[in-house]
């Protein structure tokens, strides 16, 4: 199990990159946090998220 923005979410493993696949989301306009501290989108694939990890998920939304 991990938890993303909050919320327990079962989890087999793999990187960033998974994770952000498997929640349906682009990569465009999206931020990732593991344990508070930033990924750099460069480390994605690179960077595992591990049993009982705690993930944070921000998007990018446009307004006025």
């Amino acid at each position: 199990m991990i938890r993303v923005n909050g919320a327990e979410r079962s989890w087999s493993g793999g990187s960033v990159v998974d994770l952000v696949a498997d929640l349906g989301l682009s990569g465009r306009g999206i931020a990732v946090a593991i344990g508070g501290e930033v990924v750099a989108r460069s480390l994605w694939e690179s960077t595992a998220v591990t049993e009982g990890a705690v993930v944070e998920i921000v998007t990018a939304a446009a307004g006025g």
